[in-house]
């Protein structure tokens, strides 16, 4: 997992051309009014997926996990926790649907808060709880880039 600030995006550039593709989309993002959908960058190797919705409280949340997709998640406006676990310390709750690239899991972990202009990038082992409220659920708007690294 890395987290960090979008200003900082040209020092991971060098992990994966998906990767960067999807970081260069969000430094570059100035969508005003935000519509929420899918955009493409790269075709089904990298995509946008744009949302707005409430956060939760932490007990409604799920733990996830992804295998064909690195998910970047990027904060446009609002403040969410997102959880962070090592896939093999989780317990799975449902098996790998390779349809819609994930499994579900049930544990404990650690959370940390996503402001605007601060992005985090899950990889395959990084077990992930996303939109969970940090007091209060409040309106989110956020850009989850999905980087296929195969």
């Amino acid at each position: 997992m890395i987290l960090d600030q979008i200003k900082n995006a040209p020092l991971y550039h060098g992990l994966h051309p998906h990767i960067r593709a999807g970081l260069e989309y969000l430094a570059a993002f100035k969508d005003d009014p935000f519509i929420t959908g899918r955009d493409e960058i790269q075709g089904d190797s990298v995509f946008a997926l744009k949302q707005e919705y409430l956060s939760k409280p932490r007990e409604s949340g799920v733990w996830e996990s992804h295998r064909r997709y690195t998910d970047i998640q990027f904060i446009f406006e609002g403040e969410e926790q997102i959880g962070y676990a090592p896939v093999p310390s989780l317990e799975m709750s449902r098996p790998y649907d390779t349809e819609k690239d994930y499994s579900l899991y049930q544990g404990s972990g650690q959370f940390f808060s996503l402001h605007p202009g601060w992005f985090a990038i899950f990889f395959p082992e990084d077990g992930h709880m996303p939109g969970m409220a940090p007091g209060t659920p409040a309106t989110v708007r956020k850009i989850v880039i999905k980087a296929e690294l195969s």
